[in-house]
């Protein structure tokens, strides 16, 4: 997914991101999680299975981008973080911090 354009459209009821590659397919993108890192914002997308599926999709981290628009509105694009290490140092981290937050809210 590497040749993808990550300009993303973000659907903000459900954190759906749905990217588009240069053949004009599209793929569908949960945000899992947003997270900040070394002062940058991150977000953990899970790919959304086939349609009448439960099949897990792969995980991806894209930096979160604040852009304005041609009407002047802020919005947000997401970047793909193409850095393999720092992408699974990303993951890590939002894992780590789910973790942490899951046993707060035990708590």
């Amino acid at each position: 997914m590497d040749e993808m354009e990550m300009n993303g459209m973000e659907d903000m009821e459900n954190d759906v991101i749905v990217f588009e590659d240069d053949d004009g397919n599209e793929y569908e993108f949960t945000v899992v999680d947003y997270f900040f890192y070394n002062g940058d914002e991150y977000a953990l997308l899970t790919e959304n299975g086939t349609e009448g599926t439960e099949q897990e999709g792969e995980c991806i981290v894209c930096k979160v981008v604040e852009v304005t628009g041609e009407d002047g509105e802020e919005d947000e694009e997401f970047e793909l973080v193409e850095d393999e290490d720092l992408a699974q140092k990303l993951i890590d981290i939002a894992n780590t911090q789910m973790s942490e937050d899951e046993e707060e809210d035990e708590e």
